[in-house]
C-alpha cells in the first residue's frame, strides 16, 4: 500500500475546485443505505448528496453559480463575491447569472431588459417532488445509468466556468472530447459538440456528462450526424426545408423571394442543439423536450421559432435584413412556454415516422452525390448507418498471449462475419465507384465505361485474353518531364506534361518526335515513354498532374483493398499480434515463380535488358507481380518504409498495369499458402474472393499513371538534377550546345 501511495498518490487533480482538498463523497455503505432506507426495493433519486464545504463559499438559492453543480462552483470569484471591495468604485459592473455567465448590472429596470435575466431561477420544491415521485414509481424494478455523449472543443468564453485556461471545467471538457474522439473513430472531433458538452458540464458531473454525450451520438441522433462529412446533419437541413414548405408556406415565400439559403443559419442550430444560440433557462426547457422526445423535436422547435418571426419577416423588405432577422430568432426567445406551445400548434402532428422517411430519401441522395452505390428511390438498405464504436475487449493473461489462446474472440467474431463482410464490400465498392467517377468527370472518353460489376463465367474466361490484347501498328507516344526550348528548326520543343508522339527511337539518345504539327529532335533523357499497350493515356491518372486521384487511390481505395486482405488474417501464435498482408503476398509472389524460376529469370533479365515489354506484354500476370514486389521491397527498404506504405505502392504498381484484379486471383489460387495465413472464413479462403475480382475489374478499364515513391523521401526519389546533369552529358557529346539548359 504504501509502494502505491507512492507511485500514484501525487497525481494532479486539474480542472476540480480545491485541488489540495478532496471533495467529500458517499462511501459505497452509506450509499446503499439511504437507497434501502428511501425506497425499499427500487433506486431512489430524491437523495441529494449533502456537500461539507468547510470554508468553501456556498452559493445563495436563485444567486450566481447557484445553478451550477458543486464541483464546479468556482471558488476564487465566490470569495471576491462575498468580500466585496471597501471603495465603491472598485466594485465591477457586471454580475454572474444562476449559471455563471456574465451579465452587465444595470442601474434600474430599462425597456430594453430581459424578462429571463429578471426572472429568479429557483427550484421548485413541489414540482422536483412530483417527477422524483413518477420517476421512483415507474422504474422502481429498474437499475441503470444515464447514458449520454458527445464531444466538444469550443467552450463558452462568457462563462466563468470555461473562461480561461485555470477554469474548472477546461480539464474536464478536454477528458470528454478526448474519450469521445477515443470512442467513436468513425466521428472523431467535430466543433458542435463542445457547446453542448459544456452546457452539460454546469449540471452534471464529468463521467455523467461523457455517458450523456455518447447517448445522443448512438440513440437520440442518426448516426451520421457528426461524421466526418456531416452528412447526417445536411440531410437534416433538407428535411427541413422540405418540412417548412408543408408547414410554413408563408415562410417559404418569402425565403424563395429573396433568394435564401435556410441551412446557413439553422445548421448551427441543429449542430449544438440549440445550446449557442438561446439562453440558459430557454434551453434547459427545450433538452428536456428532446430527451424525451428524441430529435423529432429539433424540427418543431425550429418551425416554431420561425411562426413567431412570421409576420416580422413578411413587413421586411431587404435580403440582409431578413437574413439578420432569422439569424437573430433563437436570441429573441423569451417565453419558452409561448415557443412550445406555438411548435406543437404548428407542428405537432409530426412524428418520427415522418421524419426518419424522409431523412432517409435526402440522405441517399447526399450519399449518391459523393460517390456511393445507393440508389435513391429506394431508402431501405442505406449502407453504413450504424455508428462504429471501438470495441473493448478483456484484457489476457500473459499465457493465453504466448500460446494464442483466441478461440472465443474467434467465436464471438464468427456470429458477425457476415455483417462484418458485408461492411468490407461495400467499402470496397464505393471506393471503386469514387475512382471511376473520378475518370468519368475529368476525362470525356471514359463517360461510357460501364460501372457494373459483370459476374458471368464468360468475363473470367476472357481476363487473360483482354491482358495480352495489343494495340499494334500505332506510333508510341511520351510525357515530357522538363521544359525544353526550341531554338533550330530541326529541334522539337515543348512544355513539362505535354504529351509527344514519337517518331523515331533509333538512336538511344536523341529521338524524334512530333508536337501540334511540328517534328523535330529533343532529348530521350526529357521524357517518359508512356505504357499504351492496351490503354489510352489520361490525365485523370497521372498523380503528377491530379492530386485527387493520389487521394483517391492512396487514401481510400487502398485502406478499403487493405481491409479485405486483413480480414481473416491469422495472428501469430507467438507474438500475439496480427501478421502484415504484405508477408502473405511477398510468399505468394515468390512461390507463383518458383514453379519455372529458371524461365521466368530469363524473362525478367531479357525485358530489363532489352525492354521487351516496352511493346507487348511478355511477362504473365504472375511475373509482373513478383517483379513489382521485388521492385518495392529494393525502392522502399532503402528509405526504411512500413509495409502499409508498400502495399499502397504495389497496388498503384497494379493499377498502372490494369492487373490488380488477375493479382487476386493469383494469390487465392496459391491453396497451401492461403491455407497458412488466412482462417476458414476469410475472404482469400471463401468463393467471396469472385466477387472482389469482378469489382476491381472495373478499374482495369481505367488509364493509371501512379508514382510508387510517392510516399518516399524525396531524397529516395529520382532527383531533378541527376537527370539536367545526364542529359547535358549527352548534349555536349553530340555538340548540341544551342540547347541552354
Amino acid at each position: 500500500m504504501e509502494i502505491a501511495k507512492a507511485m500514484f498518490g501525487d497525481h494532479s487533480s486539474q480542472g476540480y475546485s480545491s485541488k489540495a482538498r478532496p471533495v467529500e463523497t458517499l462511501s459505497e455503505d452509506e450509499e446503499e443505505n439511504i437507497i434501502a432506507s428511501a425506497s425499499g426495493e427500487g433506486v431512489s433519486i430524491s437523495v441529494t448528496p449533502s456537500f461539507n464545504s468547510h470554508s468553501d463559499f456556498t452559493p445563495t438559492p436563485g444567486g450566481p453559480f447557484s445553478a451550477l453543480t458543486p464541483s464546479m462552483w468556482p471558488q476564487d470569484i465566490m470569495a471576491k463575491i462575498n468580500h466585496p471591495p471597501e471603495d465603491p468604485n472598485g466594485q465591477l459592473d457586471y454580475r454572474y447569472d444562476e449559471f455563471g455567465f456574465k451579465v452587465e448590472e444595470e442601474d434600474g429596470p430599462e425597456e430594453n431588459s430581459s424578462k429571463l435575466l429578471s426572472t429568479p431561477f429557483v427550484e421548485d420544491p413541489q414540482h422536483r417532488l412530483k417527477w422524483t415521485a413518477y420517476l421512483e414509481f415507474t422504474h422502481n424494478n429498474e437499475v441503470g445509468d444515464l447514458t449520454w455523449d458527445k464531444d466538444l472543443l469550443r467552450t463558452m468564453p462568457s462563462n466563468a466556468c470555461f473562461c480561461n485556461i485555470n477554469s474548472t471545467g477546461i480539464p474536464r471538457l478536454r477528458r470528454i472530447l478526448r474519450g469521445l474522439a477515443w470512442l467513436y473513430p468513425d466521428i472523431g472531433y467535430c466543433q458542435g459538440t463542445g457547446v453542448i458538452g459544456a452546457s452539460l458540464l454546469l449540471f452534471m458531473e464529468e463521467e455523467d456528462t461523457f455517458w450523456m454525450m455518447c447517448a445522443i451520438i448512438e440513440d437520440l441522433l442518426p448516426a451520421s450526424y457528426y461524421s466526418s462529412t456531416l452528412i447526417g446533419i445536411q440531410a437534416d437541413q433538407r428535411v427541413l426545408r422540405q418540412l417548412v414548405i408543408s408547414y410554413l408556406p408563408d415562410i417559404d415565400l418569402v425565403l424563395k423571394e429573396h433568394d435564401i439559403e435556410l441551412s446557413l443559419i439553422s445548421l448551427h442550430w441543429f449542430l449544438t442543439l440549440f445550446a449557442s444560440v438561446v439562453h440558459m433557462k430557454v434551453l434547459l426547457r427545450l433538452w428536456d423536450l428532446f430527451y424525451y422526445e428524441g430529435s423529432v423535436v429539433i424540427f418543431q422547435i425550429t418551425m416554431g421559432m420561425l411562426k413567431l418571426k412570421e409576420q416580422e419577416l413578411q413587413t421586411l423588405d431587404n435580403s440582409a435584413q431578413i437574413f439578420n432577422a432569422l439569424s437573430d430568432v433563437p436570441g429573441d426567445v423569451e417565453d419558452v412556454d409561448d415557443l412550445i406551445e406555438v411548435a406543437f400548434k404548428v407542428s405537432g402532428s409530426l412524428s418520427d415516422v415522418h421524419v426518419d422517411t424522409h431523412r432517409r430519401k435526402h440522405l441517399a441522395y447526399l450519399m449518391a452525390d459523393q460517390g456511393a452505390l445507393v440508389n435513391p428511390e429506394s431508402s431501405r438498405n442505406l449502407p453504413k448507418q450504424q455508428i462504429n464504436k471501438r470495441q473493448l475487449r478483456r484484457s489476457r493473461s500473459l499465457m493465453s498471449v504466448l500460446w494464442g489462446g483466441t478461440q472465443g474472440e474467434d467465436d464471438d467474431f464468427g456470429k458477425a462475419k457476415n455483417i462484418r463482410q458485408t461492411e468490407l464490400l461495400v467499402d470496397l465498392r464505393e471506393a471503386i465507384l469514387q475512382v471511376a467517377r473520378h475518370f468519368q468527370s475529368l476525362d470525356p472518353k471514359n463517360t461510357k465505361v460501364n460501372l457494373t460489376a459483370d459476374y458471368s463465367m464468360e468475363s473470367h474466361a476472357r481476363d487473360l485474353e483482354n491482358y495480352v490484347n495489343v494495340a499494334r501498328n500505332r506510333h508510341r507516344r511520351a510525357k515530357a518531364l522538363l521544359d525544353f526550348e526550341r531554338h533550330d528548326d530541326d529541334e522539337l520543343g515543348f512544355r513539362k506534361n505535354d504529351i509527344i508522339t514519337i517518331i523515331s527511337q533509333k538512336d538511344e539518345h536523341c529521338w524524334i518526335g512530333e508536337l501540334n504539327g511540328l517534328r523535330g529532335w529533343f532529348p530521350a533523357k526529357f521524357v517518359e515513354v508512356l505504357d499504351e499497350r492496351s490503354k489510352h493515356y489520361s490525365q485523370a491518372g497521372d498523380d503528377s498532374i491530379t492530386e485527387t486521384i493520389t487521394d483517391l487511390v492512396r487514401g481510400t481505395l487502398c485502406p478499403a483493398i487493405k481491409a479485405i486482405f486483413e480480414h481473416g488474417l491469422k495472428k501469430s501464435t507467438i507474438l500475439g499480434g496480427h501478421c502484415h498482408p504484405w508477408l502473405f503476398i511477398e510468399e505468394a509472389a515468390t512461390r507463383e515463380v518458383e514453379k519455372d524460376f529458371q524461365s521466368v529469370y530469363s524473362r525478367l533479365v531479357l525485358c530489363k535488358t532489352y525492354r521487351l515489354d516496352e511493346d507487348g506484354k511478355v511477362l504473365t500476370p504472375e511475373e509482373v507481380m513478383y517483379r513489382a514486389v521485388q521492385a518495392v521491397n529494393i525502392s522502399h527498404d532503402a528509405c526504411h518504409a512500413q509495409m502499409d506504405v508498400k502495399l499502397r505502392s504495389l497496388i498503384c504498381c497494379g493499377l498502372n498495369e490494369q492487373v490488380l484484379h488477375l493479382w487476386l486471383e493469383t494469390l487465392c489460387s496459391c491453396q497451401d499458402i492461403v491455407e497458412k495465413w488466412y482462417h476458414p472464413w476469410s475472404f482469400m479462403r471463401s468463393p467471396g474472393w469472385v466477387q472482389i475480382k469482378c469489382e476491381l475489374r472495373i478499374l482495369a478499364s481505367c488509364s493509371f499513371r501512379l508514382s510508387l515513391a510517392r510516399e518516399l523521401l524525396r531524397r529516395f526519389r529520382d532527383p531533378k538534377n541527376s537527370l539536367v546533369s545526364s542529359a547535358r552529358d549527352i548534349l555536349i557529346t553530340y555538340h548540341l550546345f544551342s540547347w541552354e539548359l
